[in-house]
Parts: C-alpha cells; sequence; structure tokens
C-alpha cells in the first residue's frame, strides 16, 4: 500500500529544511573567511555628444546624419542657438516643432536648429515627437535667458564695470607712478634728506647718488611687475562683464588664480608652522629683552648676585641673550618642513664640517676671552701693557682684545695670546693709593747723597698730577764703580697720563741739577785724575 502523498510531500520539505539548515553556517563561514571585498559596479559613461550653451548642457546628440558626426552635429546646434540666445537685436524668439517625413525639426523662425530623427529617438528610447517637444522646451528656456543676459541693462552693467575697472586701474597705475616719483625725489643727494637716518644720509653711498639710481630701478621694476599683475587681473573682470566673453574670461581668471591658489594652499598648510616660528620669534625677543634688563640692572648695582662682578653683567647677558638667540634658530629652523629637503641637510652638513676644520683658533680665543672677562685681568679704560704694547683698553671682544696707545694706535690681540702672556695693570690700584712712577739716574760720587735726594724729590714735587703724599722718596740702587745710582719713585693717580707725567720728570730732574751745579753722569763716563785730590764729598767728613 503506498504512503499517502501529503507525507510524501512533508518528507521531502523536511529534507529541504534539513539541507538549507546544513548549507546555511557553511556559506556564513564561506562569506567569513573570503577576505576579498566585492567589486563596486563602475558607473556607466554618458554616451553621445554635449550640445553646450551659454555653459550649460542641454542634451546630447548620439547618432551621426550622413558624414557627420554627433559630435559635430553638437557642435553646429550649439552655435546656432548661441548665436540666437545672444543676440540682442533678434527681439522675441519662439521655438516651434515641424514635423517632416523621416525626422521632426526644431525651428526658429526659418531657421532649423537641429533635425530629430528615429535613431535619436530609438537612442534615447523616447518616441520622437515626445523627444522633439523636450528638446524644444529647453531650446525656449535657454534662447529666453540668454536674450536677457544680452539686454541692455545687462549691456550697461558689463559696460559700467568696465569702465569701472579701468579708471580703478589707471588711479591706482598714477598714485603708484606718483609715489615713486616722490620718493625718488625725497632720496635724492640734492634735495633735502627729510627723516632719513643720518648714517644713511651722511654715508658715501647716498651722497655719491648711487643709493637713489639703485632705488629708482628698483621702483621701476617694481612698477612695471605690478602693472602687468593689475592689467592681468582687470582683463578677465572686464570679459565676465559680457555674456559673449563670460567663458572666456572665467578660463583666463581660471588660469591666473590657479597658481594663487596653489600658493594659498602651501601658504595654508605653512601656517601652523609660521605660527610656531612667530611665536617662538615673540618668546625669544622677550627673553633676550628680560635678560638685558635683568644684567644692566646688575652692572648699575641695583641688583647683586653673590660672587659676581658688576663688569661682568654686560658680557654675560650678552652671551646668555647670543646663546638664547641660537637655540631659538635651530629650534625655528628644524620645525620647517623645508629642514627636511636634502639641499638644506647638504648646506648644514657643509658648514659644520667648515666650522669644525676652521673653527679650532677661533674656539679657543672665545674661551680665552670668557676667561679673561671672568678673571678680572682688566677693564674698559684701564691702562695695561701687554707684552711691549702699553694703552688703554677699548674693546673686549670674543675674539679679540684692542688697545689703544698713547701715539693713538689701536693694537688688537688674540685673546689667546693675552691669556698666554702677563698683563701689566697700571689703573687698578692707582685710584686707591697711586701709581709708582720711577726713574734711576747715576751720579758720581763726588756730590752728596743728601743733595741728591733732595733735588730729586724736589723735581718729583715740581711735576704736575703728582701726589704730594705719600711723599716722593728716593733709592739707592747700587754703588757703581764710577756713579752711584738713585732711583726717584713718586706716586700719582692718572696712570693715562703716563708718556706726559714721565717727560716733565726728566724736564724738572734736568733743571733741579742744573741749577744746582749737579753733572747727572747718566750715561757713565771716565775722567782722568792725577791721584792727589780725593773724591770725597767736602761734607762727607762730618757726617
Amino acid at each position: 500500500m503506498h504512503p499517502p502523498a501529503s507525507s510524501h510531500t512533508c518528507r521531502i520539505a523536511l529534507l529541504v529544511l534539513l539541507l538549507i539548515a546544513l548549507a546555511g553556517p557553511a556559506a556564513v563561514q564561506a562569506r567569513q573567511d573570503d577576505p576579498t571585498p566585492m567589486p563596486l559596479p563602475t558607473p556607466l559613461a554618458e554616451e553621445g555628444a554635449p550640445v553646450v550653451v551659454n555653459g550649460r548642457e542641454l542634451f546630447r546628440l548620439q547618432t551621426r546624419v550622413g558624414s557627420i558626426t554627433a559630435t559635430e552635429r553638437a557642435a553646429l546646434v550649439a552655435d546656432h542657438i548661441s548665436r540666437l540666445a545672444n543676440n540682442p537685436f533678434t527681439g522675441e524668439l519662439t521655438v516651434t516643432v515641424v514635423d517632416t517625413e523621416n525626422a521632426t525639426d526644431i525651428v526658429i523662425g526659418d531657421e532649423v536648429l537641429v533635425s530629430v530623427s528615429d535613431a535619436d529617438a530609438a537612442a534615447e528610447g523616447r518616441e520622437r515627437q515626445e523627444l522633439a517637444q523636450e528638446w524644444a522646451a529647453i531650446i525656449q528656456t535657454v534662447v529666453a535667458e540668454g536674450q536677457t543676459s544680452v539686454g541692455v541693462s545687462v549691456l550697461g552693467a558689463g559696460l559700467g564695470i568696465t569702465l569701472a575697472v579701468l579708471l580703478a586701474l589707471f588711479v591706482f597705475l598714477w598714485l603708484i607712478n606718483r609715489f615713486g616719483n616722490w620718493l625718488v625725489d625725497k632720496l635724492d643727494p640734492s634735495t633735502e634728506s627729510g627723516r632719513l637716518p643720518p648714517t644713511l644720509a651722511n654715508s658715501e653711498i647716498y651722497q655719491s647718488g648711487q643709493f637713489s639710481r639703485f632705488v629708482r630701478v628698483l621702483l621701476r621694476l617694481f612698477k612695471v611687475i605690478l602693472a602687468i599683475f593689475l592689467i592681468t587681473v582687470a582683463i578677465p573682470i572686464i570679459l565676465r562683464g559680457f555674456p559673449q566673453t563670460r567663458d572666456l574670461g572665467t578660463r583666463l581668471r581660471e588660469l591666473l588664480l590657479s597658481p594663487l591658489a596653489k600658493l594659498w594652499d602651501g601658504l595654508v598648510t605653512f601656517l601652523p608652522d609660521l605660527a610656531f616660528v612667530l611665536v617662538l620669534a615673540a618668546l625669544t625677543w622677550l627673553i633676550t629683552r628680560l635678560i638685558r634688563i635683568f644684567f644692566r640692572e646688575v652692572e648699575r648695582g641695583v641688583l647683586r648676585l653673590p660672587s659676581f662682578e658688576p663688569e661682568w653683567a654686560n658680557f654675560t647677558g650678552r652671551m646668555i641673550a647670543i646663546l638664547v638667540m641660537i637655540a631659538a634658530v635651530i629650534i625655528g629652523f628644524t620645525s620647517l618642513p623645508i629642514s627636511q629637503l636634502p639641499v638644506f641637510q647638504g648646506v648644514s652638513a657643509f658648514l659644520a664640517l667648515l666650522l669644525t676644520l676652521a673653527s679650532s683658533s677661533a674656539i679657543a680665543n672665545i674661551i680665552a676671552g670668557i676667561i679673561l672677562t671672568y678673571t678680572g685681568a682688566f677693564r674698559f679704560g684701564e691702562i695695561v701693557c701687554i707684552q711691549t704694547t702699553t694703552g688703554e683698553v677699548v674693546g673686549k671682544y670674543l675674539l679679540t682684545t684692542r688697545v689703544r696707545t698713547f701715539k693713538n694706535e689701536v693694537v688688537s690681540f688674540p685673546n689667546s695670546l693675552v691669556l698666554s702672556n702677563s698683563v701689566t695693570n697700571y689703573s687698578r690700584l692707582a685710584r686707591e693709593s697711586g701709581l709708582a712712577l720711577y726713574t734711576t739716574v747715576t751720579i758720581g760720587y763726588d756730590v752728596p747723597w743728601r743733595q741728591v735726594h733732595e733735588l730729586l724729590i724736589g723735581a718729583a714735587l715740581d711735576t704736575p698730577d703728582v701726589l704730594k703724599e705719600p711723599a716722593p722718596f728716593v733709592l739707592q740702587k747700587a754703588l757703581n764703580d764710577y756713579n752711584v745710582s738713585y732711583e726717584l719713585n713718586a706716586l700719582t693717580r692718572k696712570p693715562e697720563l703716563l708718556p706726559s707725567l714721565y717727560s716733565a720728570l726728566h724736564r724738572h730732574i734736568q733743571d733741579r741739577f742744573a741749577a744746582a751745579g749737579v753733572e747727572i753722569m747718566s750715561p757713565t763716563y771716565t775722567a782722568l785724575r792725577d791721584g792727589n785730590d780725593p773724591t770725597l764729598p767736602p761734607a762727607a767728613s762730618g757726617e
């Protein structure tokens, strides 16, 4: 006996459900295991040649007529419609649809703008009459808009824009020319220099007229470049004021603005780095300003630092400010994108190598200058003797020390040389206890030593700028074969007058000894004697 049909159907349904249940997880697992994404459908490119009038696409032609391709047909149709739409004197135009034997013509008056064939309708999947009506409505709208845009009011507005642009361009160029002429006349050395800095007004390059000629050439070049730029900007604005030339003006504007847009994009990209550099520069200026103010107060004695001399303040402040600026330059440059370019990296490596090879002596002088500053061997304005040069210290720099001699000669010593030689400072104690002037004379044994002392001390007291207290004194340095060496010592507080003081002292010694009839035996000389008279002075026996 056969089972019922309903029971057989239930078995089949259960079997299908079981297969689906078994296949489901496998399919899901297969989809999970497959990492390859499904490709997105590629959009189909639009077919046919577009009919574009005044920058607006009206419709597309996809078929050819005889030997005329769809692109050629689209260009001819666009030309017909543009001529009618952009002609301000055509009056009101009406687009009509006329059926012919194998096509439907879209006409204005007696001029056929486009013929809609059965092939065009088939390509669009539309009825020929329906497609012609749609295209005619589009053409009617474009023609109406074109006539509105080329009306008298629109042309008048375009003409007004043109005149305004030309007037503004003329006025701007005239102002630039007047300003350039005024600036050149202002910088002409034959005229009043006005508010020019004295350094520039009195310089040789300014007085010779070379500076004004250079400025005149720069101004002419600037005016030419600016005029070209302004004209280039004005032309697209004028062309865009008229419908017939609006497309050309738009293309010229895009051509002009394209490099400016790239420049703007680069500037916008650079703005965060530029802002960081500006903030860094402002902070650097503020820090260096505070450093100068702080050490200026230390130099004036308003602020006191332990074990820090006030005369060190100026040099220390400058050194710290220079180090701060160097650190700021390094940080600012490395933060710029251009620092990563190979050309800058190569230049940096070259400069580092150059400094390494050529700066050994410079570094030695810099270190010596720092040591000389903080050891306090001498200060500005002090009278010193370095090697065989004596004069006033007029410059203390990182690399050199400058001394102005008493003959008004400026001698520069490398700091390393100054550090490796002894320095005699005549001014350090002169203001407090005085500087000793000393000179030696030789007098014969026949002159009493007390008389010699009196004459030498009197000559010292006759000399200006020699201190009365402490009083001058004489030392008997040696008993020579033919004479006695006497050394006169006198104190002064004006070491800057050493040459003139020594000269005056020697003059007064000569005058005193000549008035007393005492012979100065410098240089030593010998005398012939007969051996009868002694060489002792007359008063020596009573002493």
